[in-house]
């Protein structure tokens, strides 16, 4: 694990708007509850995005991979452990650790952070402040690696979306977890699994319509790709397992 005196975390009750009809935590409100912390942190480490904004940066996520042992019940408590643990020039590394009230670990995550120009919307290397302040490498809680993502020539299941003003961020595009709500709606329920693997490729705006495509990964889960319906680009690669 990272440097203790980097490790921060916050610990949360899980409301009623949280939870599926089965009482249970679903996972985009988990992945909403993890960007919080992480930008919690952040800003008490003094680069959150208002900070960067300043320089007209941002930070945007540029994927996320979760594996949940367990997901809360309603009412539970549970604490999430994050901290800043590397990178490769262009990509933080953020890792967390879900643990319940008796402090079993039941749920893992890996993020990859990109730094993006306000004006060009184009990637630019993380300033050597920030790389400083933070350590060149530590202990993952999930493997690094490119991990496992298609294109979906044969979709056997798709759905629309409009965006609305409710969807958009601070960075003024579509949140990172309303692409997570609207990939895994797309899917069967069985098919809805504690292992999601997403990267983040594009923005949409105000306006814009996303199509969401599925199919089987035959691994007890789905692909899923999510695409601007009018110009056809790809915002979203994803698989759960």
């Amino acid at each position: 694990m990272a440097n203790e005196k980097l490790i921060y975390q916050e610990s949360f009750k899980i409301r009623a708007s949280e939870v599926n009809i089965h009482q249970k935590a679903t996972l985009p409100a988990i992945c909403e509850l993890l960007q919080e912390v992480a930008g919690n942190h952040a800003r008490q480490l003094r680069f959150d995005i208002t900070d960067l904004q300043q320089d007209k940066l941002t930070w945007v996520l540029h994927r996320l991979r979760i594996e949940m042992d367990e997901f809360p019940n309603w009412r539970d408590t549970i604490t999430i452990k994050t901290w800043p643990s590397g990178g490769d020039g262009l990509r933080a590394h953020r890792d967390f650790l879900i643990l319940d009230s008796e402090n079993n670990i039941i749920g893992k995550s890996l993020s990859y952070w990109l730094i993006l120009d306000i004006e060009s919307r184009r990637p630019k290397r993380i300033p050597k402040s920030i790389l400083e302040s933070v350590p060149k490498q530590s202990e993952h809680v999930l493997p690094v690696n490119e991990g496992n993502f298609r294109n979906i020539e044969h979709p056997q299941g798709t759905q629309l979306f409009a965006v609305r003003k409710s969807d958009l961020d601070l960075n003024q595009h579509v949140n990172n977890v309303r692409y997570i709500e609207w990939g895994l709606a797309c899917l069967p329920e069985e098919k809805v699994k504690s292992v999601l693997d997403i990267k983040f490729t594009g923005e949409a705006g105000l306006g814009d319509t996303v199509l969401v495509l599925s199919t089987d990964n035959n691994q007890g889960g789905c692909y899923f790709e999510i695409r601007n319906q009018e110009n056809q680009q790809t915002l979203v690669l994803a698989q759960t397992k």
